[in-house]
């Protein structure tokens, strides 16, 4: 998480001033410098540099700072107009939450224990009066369970007090480019109507309630959890979730961390830096960069390294990347990050193999995975789907009861029975290749 506080203001244990105490922001640093392999290596002290957000898309982002400790307010204010942001501030709960009715803010940064009216408070009513607004929520007395209240209740982030001034403009700043990937995703055709937009299928009571929780954590930027056992679909729940999302005009980009050894899954996740090791003959970005506005999905997250795993939690918390061989940073990123394994997460935790602080913070809403068996409710839409594009060769009339006995037949006997290979042409493949000529009507 980030770090901060809302109390008098005192020198970080770093050495620079926390951001109640300031009033302008941290001076740019140096132009980029070449390292001793010959590539370029960027400064980690200039944020706006590494945001590349323009100057118009800047004044176009309306932000509300929501704190009743009148310094840390207005030092908030100066550095984030100084950014470039449109910026109105409020010392009373009352105040914030008549604004919050009136203007449809794109970012609020609001204390949690705010006089009059607190910032959950304040949260909800500025998502009930615009879903598209971004809330951080800041405290001078963090816990893990304010914080992932918070998270769940739909905050964005959640602050700590005291914090530097380069940590509030690299969160806004991640904030500021989320709102800009919201607004271009708006502007695109509604997801079942584009290309590649998720459907997913089955009619028992308990997948729709599957659906209808993955249709309401896509209008958030919530982390997910998904668990399953091999064949539930959670890539195919993940796939909905990025598509019905305000992301869904950027990258989905999936990656199973049981696949590659340490140093290779390193290097794909964060990418590497030129002469970081034998082979790394360029410079080279990772997924998490490639996946910057968009959604990480990562499959097997238990069988992530641990030094991976600490490396993750400072992205979740900063979207600061860092590639494999460089000393600075060399990325900013706003990832929304789902989560998915076949096995135990609190086993995986009491075994040492999870780190809990991690868990905890993609498994702001918990999901499951449904099996082919438990998506199936009634004679089925899997089966209509499968038969679909047949349709229309022969005379005979399609009989959904074949189906349903079929796909039943399927999952009783699924050696192979993963819920993506349903609609493949391969007969030897999926689910519903099972008794195909009998499903098709042959």
């Amino acid at each position: 998480m980030h770090r901060g506080d809302g109390t008098p203001v005192q020198p970080s244990e770093t050495g620079s001033e926390n951001v109640s105490a300031m009033s302008m922001p941290m001076t740019p640093s140096s132009p980029n410098q070449k390292d001793p392999n010959g590539a370029t290596r960027t400064q980690s002290r200039d944020p706006a540099a590494l945001l590349s957000i323009s100057p118009e898309a800047r004044a176009s982002i309306r932000i509300l700072v929501a704190d009743d400790e009148h310094t840390l307010r207005e030092s908030c204010a100066n550095v984030l107009r100084l950014e470039g942001y449109q910026v109105t501030v409020s010392g009373r709960g009352q105040e914030a939450l008549d604004l919050l009715k009136r203007t449809p803010f794109d970012i609020v940064l609001a204390d949690l224990y705010l006089a009059q009216v607190d910032g959950l408070t304040l949260l909800r009513a500025a998502l009930a009066t615009h879903a598209g607004t971004l809330v951080v929520v800041m405290t001078g007395n963090p816990s893990i369970e304010s914080s992932i209240e918070a998270l769940r209740q739909g905050a964005w982030d959640y602050l700590p007090k005291p914090f530097s001034a380069e940590h509030l403009q690299i969160l806004i700043g991640r904030a500021a480019h989320a709102v800009l990937v919201a607004r271009e995703s708006a502007e695109q055709p509604a997801p079942e109507r584009r290309q590649g937009g998720q459907s997913l299928i089955g009619a028992s009571p308990a997948f729709q309630r599957a659906v209808e929780l993955a249709r309401r954590v896509a209008a958030t930027d919530a982390s997910v959890f998904i668990t399953g056992e091999s064949g539930s679909g959670k890539e195919m729940i993940a796939q909905f979730i990025h598509s019905h999302s305000r992301r869904a005009s950027r990258s989905f980009v999936a990656l199973n961390c049981a696949a590659l050894p340490e140093p290779l899954l390193e290097s794909e996740m964060f990418g590497h830096r030129k002469g970081a090791f034998t082979g790394a003959v360029r410079d080279k970005p990772g997924l998490l960069e490639t996946a910057n506005g968009g959604t990480l999905f990562l499959d097997e997250l238990i069988d992530m390294p641990k030094a991976i795993q600490a490396k993750l939690l400072r992205v979740i918390q900063d979207g600061v990347v860092r590639r494999v061989g460089s000393e600075a940073t060399d990325a900013l990123v706003n990832v929304r990050f789902i989560a998915a394994t076949n096995g135990d997460p609190e086993t995986a935790i009491k075994a040492g193999e999870l780190r809990e602080d991690l868990y905890y913070r993609l498994r702001v809403v918990p999901a499951r995975g449904a099996l082919l068996g438990e998506r199936l409710g009634a004679p089925p839409p899997l089966g209509r789907t499968a038969a679909a594009p047949h349709r229309g060769r022969r005379a005979r009339p399609y009989q959904p009861w074949l189906a349903w006995e079929r796909a039943r037949a399927a999952e009783r006997h699924r050696a192979h029975g993963r819920v993506g290979g349903a609609g493949s042409r391969d007969p030897g493949r999926g689910p519903a290749a099972v008794g195909r000529e009998r499903l098709l009507g042959h």
